[in-house]
């Protein structure tokens, strides 16, 4: 059998197995090189897939501190789950619905108890794990479906890309999301293409799909199906589908959790989950503000960037598709169905995210690599371009490392150099310096041999014989590096700078047990390292004796408010141009008396939990 080609499309399956490949007339069968076959074979590909894993999504994982808005932001609601805040559906830092369905706080809330508390570790170890099982299950499915000698290429393209690579190590529901997706999308091919496949993994995908991010999880591998059964007018395959049965277990599911968040909720919740977050988006909504308006171009260019390192090797794979193309294939054309559609479905609502195409990574990553592997074995089609390409990549690895080398350089010996060179991009945090130099510190000669190995991986790279082989291995290679760096230094020493953990911890114990409120908008930062429920300063008849507010919201208020509090201590920026500030205020009356307490009510939650560490 030549696993090259793929079979032709019929109205639909007549055997219990696969059908064996035909080679196009037109089209020689490549032969490939050997070592590619002694790749692809699983005892090789499975470790070479898992080192990559741990190195991208497991080292150091928990070293940096929660510092953005999204990752917080979930961390309270895990924070909730393990405190006694219900499971149906607890509040983010007590006052909060939830914005999505709880199965990745459910996931990282189960990890936590395990481990004996809420950490940045406990709460982006569900999507670490899910990435890398993300990369094993479209290696495998590869191998199943397409070409074993593309399965491992898929694999690390995927690991490897930068929108991918962001959301599998961060406390986001993305990953979850995308594992969830890629499941079902990769199964209802095999249900397709294997009669005998059972439909339970797809529906069982498909409703934790739902679980982690609502209705989406129905509707994109449903689009999908239809329109790659349209046009392949497979609809005898409706039949075996078992649709009734599906869409059971996807209601009780994924309905059932929404059932009962309901009736816990009420009408805040269907406002908030079922309106705001998903019908809003897509149809938008007057005086309703949805996040994340962008024009209608917006995720393309999101594409090109998320998809880096390999954007320019996907348009070498499409020159090699275009040039050497491959027969009419059914499961070929389905990764195309699964990437375009994806594109186009998210290219309609004005809410857009990059993350959000993260459902069409995988298909787009076994597109590029089922292509560069033709290449691979038959490198005639694009041998005038992947010199030049090669030659770019090497010299963009080279000026990174010789970049990273000469910042350390900087750090230890002329560390104002650091500070002016920072402050060209706009970044005017004046301790970041100190904490980059703490975690090269920490890592010693890695932190040296990473640039060197990156740099190393460059020259190599424009030195050597220009291969198709080389241009993908080499650039996999090269960004895990550059990764590992970013992971091990970069991150780390960026999050001490912003997050408000320290100040955090500083303000609880100025405050000593007594309530502390906010004015302005909640700061899930210091909600979740305060380990406190929030309660909103909402009356001057009841004040608190210590409120938290930004600098910004603080100038906002009325003099008679803002003569009510002193500040008593400041953060450090949370914006990287050194704005952003946190104030913990205590009330100027309290000097001469006691505050009153805060009102009982039924939003003000039992005493304060432990700070995570």
């Amino acid at each position: 059998m030549n696993p090259t080609s793929a079979p032709e499309i019929t109205a639909a399956p007549t055997v219990a197995a696969p059908r064996a490949p035909e080679t196009s007339a037109t089209t020689p069968a490549p032969s490939a090189p050997r070592w590619l076959d002694r790749l692809a074979a699983p005892a090789c590909a499975i470790p070479i897939l898992l080192a990559i894993g741990v190195a991208l999504y497991i080292v150091n994982l928990g070293a940096a501190p929660l510092y953005t808005k999204g990752e917080p932001r979930e961390a309270v609601t895990i924070f909730d789950i393990v405190h006694g805040g219900g499971v149906i559906l607890p509040l983010r830092a007590g006052v909060e619905i939830p914005s999505k369905p709880l199965l990745m706080h459910w996931l990282a809330a189960i990890v936590s108890l395990a481990a004996g508390g809420v950490s940045p570790w406990t709460v982006r170890i569900p999507s670490a794990t899910l990435a890398i099982a993300g990369m094993l299950a479209t290696w495998l499915y590869v191998r199943r479906l397409f070409d074993p000698r593309a399965a491992l290429p898929a694999a690390i393209i995927l690991g490897t890309s930068f929108q991918y690579l962001q959301a599998g190590t961060g406390s986001r529901v993305d990953m979850t999301l995308t594992f969830c997706l890629t499941i079902a999308f990769f199964e209802f091919l095999t249900v397709a293409e294997e009669p005998r496949r059972t439909t339970l993994p797809l529906y069982l995908a498909v409703a934790l799909a739902v679980l982690t991010k609502g209705p989406i999880g129905v509707a994109l591998p449903a689009i999908v199906a239809i329109v790659w059964l349209i046009l392949t007018r497979r609809f005898a395959l409706m039949r075996r589908l078992r649709l009734m049965r599906g869409a059971l277990i996807v209601a009780i599911i994924g309905g059932g959790w929404y059932l009962a968040a309901a009736l816990v909720g009420g009408d805040a919740f269907i406002h908030k989950q079922i309106l705001s977050e998903n019908l809003y988006r897509l149809i938008g909504h007057h005086g309703v503000n949805v996040g994340h308006a962008h024009p209608f171009y917006y995720e393309e260019l999101a594409l090109l960037a998320g998809f880096m390192p390999w954007t320019p090797i996907a348009l070498l794979a499409t020159l090699q598709a275009i040039r050497r193309p491959r027969p009419r294939d059914a499961r070929l054309g389905y990764l195309f169905v699964w990437f375009l559609a994806v594109l186009i479905f998210y290219n309609l609502p004005q809410s857009k995210r990059g993350a959000y195409l993260l459902a069409l990574y995988p298909a787009l990553a076994a597109i590029v690599a089922i292509f560069m592997t033709d290449a691979i074995a038959d490198p005639s089609a694009l041998i005038r371009c992947v010199r030049p390409l090669t030659l770019a990549t090497g010299g963009c690895f080279v000026i990174a490392g010789i970049g990273a080398l000469l910042g350390l350089l900087a750090l230890f010996v002329w560390p104002g150099a650091m500070l002016w060179t920072l402050a060209r991009f706009a970044i005017l945090l004046d301790q970041l310096p100190a904490n980059l130099r703490r975690e090269v510190s920490r890592w010693g000669p890695l932190a040296l041999a990473l640039p060197l190995i990156v740099g190393g991986v460059g020259l190599w790279m424009i030195r050597t014989r220009a291969t198709v082989a080389k241009l993908v291995f080499a650039t996999a290679a090269g960004f895990v590096a550059i990764a590992l760096a970013v992971n091990l230094v970069v991150e780390p020493a960026v999050a001490n700078t912003l997050t408000l953990r320290d100040f955090a911890a500083r303000a609880t114990a100025l405050a000593d047990g007594a309530p502390v409120g906010y004015i302005g908008s909640l700061d899930y930062d210091f909600a979740f390292y305060s380990g406190r429920r929030v309660r909103f300063v909402t009356s001057l008849a009841a004040p608190y004796a210590y409120v938290v507010c930004s600098e910004d919201d603080f100038r906002l208020l009325g003099p008679r408010m803002r003569a009510e509090y002193a500040r008593v201590a400041v953060s450090n920026p949370t914006a990287f141009d050194g704005t952003s500030r946190m104030l913990l205020l205590r009330r100027v009356a309290s000097a001469a008396a006691p505050a009153p307490a805060a009102p009982s009510s039924p939003s003000v939650a039992p005493p304060p939990a432990k700070p995570p560490a």
